[in-house]
């Protein structure tokens, strides 16, 4: 069920377009102390369209860690978006999720250790080179790893006005698209969120864990 996203924009019409862009929700793309603001949707728990039992169950959730679980149309959203738009969380508490321009940059590691996972910046030349940390043999990667970069604090079109000689209709058009995907990603991370409220419940538990102290013996 759509929450965020409300209604299709007529791809045919640049007025229709231009209010759906103007009207979008907006929020600090980092602190509102810089003024910068970026499209975004409000996921406060008492601003999703719970049910009185979705949200009282919701608060019980607040000190699990879940995020890792619901977080995966982000992902693909940014995968969708060659990895040149992707989607974070803002706010005191990340109440809100907001739009960010990124790109994925290569992390300059040659090789790796397979035996421990340390990375290193130079290639593998020959069976003597070994990993500094664990001593055994490095290998090279196939795929040079990257990472995503995300461009925080940089606004997407704070006071644009969407002028006919800076935006195509083919512009509009991408631009519309993007933060409709953006709309549907949002949608999707609340349905995974009320999929737990509605499949899952929290339950508590103490664990113990083993403490290493030092204490007196007697030498022998």
């Amino acid at each position: 069920m759509s929450h965020f996203f409300k209604k299709k924009v007529d791809r045919r019409s640049r007025s229709a377009m231009v209010e759906f862009l103007s009207n979008h929700f907006r929020y600090d793309s980092m602190s509102s102390w810089n003024g910068v603001t970026t499209y975004a949707n409000k996921i406060k728990i008492q601003n999703i369209g719970l049910t009185p039992s979705q949200l009282g169950k919701a608060f019980t959730l607040l000190d699990v860690d879940y995020w890792d679980d619901i977080r995966w149309p982000i992902d693909d959203f940014t995968e969708s978006q060659g990895d040149q738009y992707t989607i974070t969380s803002n706010g005191r508490s990340g109440g809100y999720l907001i739009l960010n321009r990124s790109c994925r940059e290569l992390t300059g590691h040659k090789s790796y250790c397979p035996s421990c996972g340390q990375l290193n910046f130079k290639s593998v030349d020959s069976s003597s080179d070994l990993c500094g940390v664990c001593h055994k043999p490095r290998r090279n990667f196939d795929v040079p790893p990257s990472r995503l970069s995300v461009y925080a604090g940089k606004d997407i079109d704070q006071h644009e006005d969407f002028h006919i000689e800076d935006w195509s209709m083919d512009a509009l058009c991408e631009r519309v698209d993007l933060i409709c995907a953006f709309d549907e990603a949002c949608d999707q991370i609340r349905s995974n969120f009320i999929a737990l409220l509605d499949d899952f419940e929290v339950v508590e538990e103490t664990i113990y864990k083993p403490v290493q102290v030092k204490f007196l013996q007697r030498a022998a």
